[in-house]
């Protein structure tokens, strides 16, 4: 070997070892491997933070029933726990129990423990005198475990060799991403059957990385030396804290669907749940006049406005819609669908607001007062009515009664549009008809109260109206539109028919739109339609 050989082979070997002292500089031994998860913390379709503890809260501002549940066992119905080596829980039942007992409010939670009861039978204590019974049970499980949705791989080498000296660096980088899936239903206690539409699916995302690094360099004309280091860093996010966030999820909304209570309020960037809202509107819709304005007037309290509960659209009561609906941007002022869900989906969840539930006024509705029981009618008009004295003894009181100046007006007006649902622009067609010749009037009265006269008009100034006709308008043949046009909101349409022409001054209103029956007690020829404006 002669003296340049020797300093080439020095020099390679400074040149080795330097590399290996600058890998160490550089952060890439395996030591000083690092990860980064595409998100550090499980990236769920919801996220609820403190919703379990405000649950009950809400429930008790709103009123609702008590629900007892209970709940079946609730476990991984796909067996990937087990081929996994348990990276998600097997049985979830405990979380579930203990998501119901965070609640509170008017959510019960009642444990069924067949050791438990089968012990306190055996040892004599088999009372259910005080037991509570539930009326709802939960069913459910963990019905998806996708462990590769998405898979990425990254690798890099470096393998340099001159003559008998060698450096090796290997560097890879794999990363997954993995969803769990859970199924919620409700069932009636007593039935077993399955609650319609009460019930939640939910799905979160979890990534999974692994880096491998190994370096390594070899001398061997010097000496034989091999110098190396491997390792290896996984990182994976945690599943079981990922399915708990998702059993508290679903139980939020389950029980917040079967309590019909808006429960997404508690979930941030979550849209409202439309089956929850159908049903509410589906209940206003049946309940009479006096029943939307009482409970309207319950959620106006919790809100703080001073009113009264007897079922009036009094000043008070108007004047605190009117407030309510400034401050919500309503278009509408009244007991109507949007007032009502506005006032229904903002109540504020506050202690002030359970403090007003719980000190609610009573309702002062004034009952109309008693007719007499009519038992018989009897000559010229007199009415025999039954008392009942002290001694038991039925006796007959003579009312005369007072013989309606005119007959009782047995003819019938229908009116209709040609659809329900109009947007702002569009042209509306109404028709009404009659099946007894009749004078007939027709106003459509808007979401602001305003009123409008549709039939007779220019193009149709004859009010007459025949039997058996179906009249349209406008009508066909002429050249002027209803056309839709602002305030947004429900639109009444009242049609009104008598034996002499209708005026003005014979048209009375309630505050809610509708004809006033008691003032217009001599017009019983009455129909309506309502259509709804977008």
């Amino acid at each position: 070997m002669n003296v340049n050989q020797v300093i080439k082979k020095r020099n390679l070997i400074f040149l080795v070892i330097g590399f290996g002292l600058f890998l160490p500089s550089c952060r890439i031994l395996p030591q000083n491997a690092d990860l980064d998860l595409n998100i550090t913390l499980p990236e769920p379709k919801k996220t609820i933070y403190q919703a379990t503890r405000k649950f009950g809260m809400m429930s008790l501002i709103y009123g609702t029933d008590a629900a007892y549940v209970m709940t079946k066992y609730v476990s991984d119905n796909t067996g990937a726990s087990a081929a996994t080596s348990y990276e998600i829980p097997r049985d979830v039942t405990e979380m579930v129990k203990s998501t119901l007992n965070a609640m509170g409010g008017n959510v019960v939670f009642v444990s069924f423990d067949p050791d438990f009861l089968g012990n306190s039978l055996n040892l004599g204590y088999s009372q259910f005198t005080d037991k509570i019974i539930p009326n709802v049970v939960i069913s459910g499980g963990i019905t998806e475990f996708d462990r590769g949705l998405l898979s990425r791989s990254d690798s890099a080498e470096i393998d340099l060799t001159i003559e008998d000296h060698g450096l090796n660096f290997e560097d890879q980088t794999q990363g997954s991403l993995a969803q769990v899936t859970m199924d919620f239903n409700l069932l009636d206690f007593q039935t077993l059957a399955g609650i319609p539409r009460v019930q939640a699916i939910n799905s979160i995302k979890l990534h999974k990385a692994v880096r491998e690094d190994s370096i390594g360099f070899t001398i061997s004309s010097v000496t034989e030396v091999s110098i190396g280091a491997q390792g290896t860093i996984k990182k994976i996010q945690g599943r079981h804290a990922a399915v708990r966030l998702l059993v508290e999820l679903s139980i939020v909304e389950l029980i917040g669907k079967y309590l019909k209570i808006p429960y997404w309020r508690l979930l941030p960037n979550v849209a409202p749940d439309e089956s929850v809202r159908d049903t509410i509107l589906d209940n206003f819709s049946s309940w009479s006049n006096l029943d939307k304005t009482v409970v309207m007037q319950s959620y106006l309290h919790l809100y703080g406005y001073t009113v009264k509960l007897n079922g009036v659209l009094d000043e008070a009561t108007e004047s605190a819609l009117l407030d309510f609906a400034n401050k919500h941007g309503l278009n509408t002022v009244g007991i109507d669908e949007q007032s009502y869900l506005a006032l229904f989906e903002n109540i504020p969840l506050t202690r002030e607001a359970r403090n007003r539930r719980a000190t609610m006024p009573e309702l002062q509705i004034e009952e109309p007062p008693a007719q007499p029981e009519i038992s018989q009618i009897g000559e010229e008009g007199e009415v025999l009515q039954l008392e009942t004295d002290a001694e038991g003894v039925d006796t007959a009181t003579v009312i005369v009664a007072t013989a309606p100046s005119e007959p009782i007006d047995t003819a019938k007006v229908s009116v209709w549009t040609d659809k329900k649902d109009y947007t702002i622009g569009d042209n509306m067609i109404v028709n009404f008809s009659v099946d007894q010749d009749r004078y007939v009037r027709i106003l459509l009265i808007d979401s602001a109260g305003n009123i409008s006269n549709l039939f007779p008009n220019d193009n149709q100034s004859d009010s007459y109206c025949k039997a058996g006709i179906t009249y349209q308008v406008p009508p066909t043949s002429s050249d002027f539109a209803l056309t839709i046009s602002l305030p947004r909101g429900k639109d009444k349409i009242r049609a009104v028919a008598s034996t002499n022409v209708i005026k003005d001054e014979v048209l009375y209103f309630t505050q809610n739109g509708d004809f006033n029956g008691t003032e217009m007690r001599g017009f019983p020829v009455r129909a309506g339609t309502d259509i709804s404006i977008y």
